[in-house]
């Protein structure tokens, strides 16, 4: 970074902490460029990049009671964006492994059709027993497995806190391995 940037923003954490949106504004405007060329480099979606640099810099707001407190505000910045690309590709990755079992029974015909049955009649079952939890329980479960929201984002969403969130998931898949227990030689992994 040069100095002059350097020297730009020093002076306008104080003034974000306070609350002030058009220091944040220039904030932004100071580490924008580098940062989405830096994501952009990593991944191949100028949109997805974008994205990712927004939530970075609405993470960074709503937490700036705390931005004096970063010792080194560029460097806290790229590891961020660093941690965000990561996050990006495993939820990617976490949908295309989904969408692959969900339509295993269509695309491999070596499987016998005796197997293709019983996994189609298992996903009824654990479909059905999702549709039987209690109602805000089975809104976490399916905004966590269904669209592959991190709880954060669930806690966000709902107005819940992130424990609250996790204690949801957790009794789910406590009922539903409960429920689905007897149809598996191994353990469900939900």
């Amino acid at each position: 970074m040069k100095d002059t940037k350097s020297y730009q923003y020093q002076e306008l954490l104080p003034l974000i902490q306070e609350g002030d949106q058009r220091a944040f504004s220039v904030l932004y405007d100071l580490f924008a460029p580098d940062l989405t060329s830096f994501i952009a480099k990593k991944i191949s979606s100028r949109e997805i990049a974008e994205d990712i640099l927004h939530d970075l810099f609405i993470s960074v707001w709503k937490n700036r009671a705390f931005i004096t407190e970063i010792e080194s505000l560029p460097a806290y910045l790229f590891s961020s964006c660093r941690y965000l690309v990561l996050a990006h590709y495993r939820k990617e990755m976490k949908i295309q492994i989904t969408q692959g079992i969900e339509h295993l029974e269509f695309e491999d015909q070596s499987i016998p059709i005796e197997d293709r049955l019983y996994y189609r009649y298992i996903i009824d079952i654990v479909a059905k027993e999702v549709e039987n939890l209690p109602q805000k329980c089975q809104e976490v479960f399916k905004l966590s497995r269904e669209y592959y929201m991190s709880n954060k984002e669930i806690a966000i969403k709902l107005g819940i806190s992130e424990s609250t969130v996790e204690k949801h998931i957790n009794k789910a898949i406590r009922h539903l391995r409960t429920a689905t227990g007897h149809l598996f030689h191994f353990i469900l992994f939900f």
